[in-house]
């Protein structure tokens, strides 16, 4: 699960780190965190990859609540809790559909009380998960954040934006466990449509990769993608 801390301070941040951490392995969730120091820095290499974003009021340039403003312009889904010392403010929140909020200085109690809160709705939200037996190890996989899955011999490498799962099976029997969303650009490579970003030639940007298109593929793959935001 991808969180983003969008937060000024550095010692405020280590702190959401390490918490984020604790609180992590205490429940038995893996996180990968992003950290972005203003508002201007986290929307510019904005992407829809984040479950929740910890999000300052107060900081340069634009204040937290116009970052949300400007957030929820390009993504009305992310859950977004404010950390703030201004209750009024954290109050305000609502206006840009924020989920909580955690009143600084931030204890550990009262963070853990936040994310467990967090977890029951992410819990209960209509998301499609997988188990995937990589390296031995079993990894709960969430399917909205694979990018691509692609062939590598008898097994099949799941793809996502910070790490890889090999896993020993078949690109066919991978495609019938995901939803429409996913498309072959070739025998060997299943896309996520999502995370499309251009198509030119014989090939596809996919969240700053650029994959293969075959030649058998590429009409029926360009009309799926583009099929497929337009119903977006």
């Amino acid at each position: 699960m991808r969180i983003a801390i969008v937060e000024d301070e550095k010692h405020n941040r280590d702190l959401l780190i390490k918490y984020i951490d604790d609180f992590g392995k205490s429940n038995g969730v893996n996180f990968v965190v992003d950290t972005f120091s203003d508002g201007l820095e986290f929307l510019a290499s904005y992407k829809p990859v984040y479950a929740l974003v910890f999000m300052d009021i107060k900081m340069p340039n634009i204040d937290g609540m116009e970052t949300a403003k400007r957030l929820r312009e390009i993504d009305n889904e992310v859950v977004l809790i404010f950390i703030t010392n201004l209750l009024n403010y954290a109050i305000r929140g609502y206006e840009v559909g924020a989920f909580d909020f955690v009143l600084k200085p931030v204890g550990y109690a009262d963070f853990s009380s936040r994310m467990k809160k967090f977890l029951k709705r992410f819990a209960t939200a209509d998301r499609q998960e997988l188990v995937l037996l990589s390296n031995n190890t079993r990894v709960r996989v969430a399917v909205e954040d694979i990018l691509w899955l692609e062939v590598d011999g008898h097994n099949i490498i799941y793809h996502l934006a910070d790490s890889e799962y090999t896993v020993r099976g078949s690109l066919v029997k991978a495609e019938r466990e995901l939803p429409e969303c996913f498309e072959k650009c070739n025998s060997g490579i299943l896309i996520n449509l999502n995370y499309v970003q251009c198509i030119e030639k014989d090939s596809v940007c996919v969240f700053g990769n650029w994959l293969p298109i075959s030649r058998p593929k590429k009409k029926s793959f360009s009309a799926a993608a583009v099929k497929y935001i337009k119903k977006k």
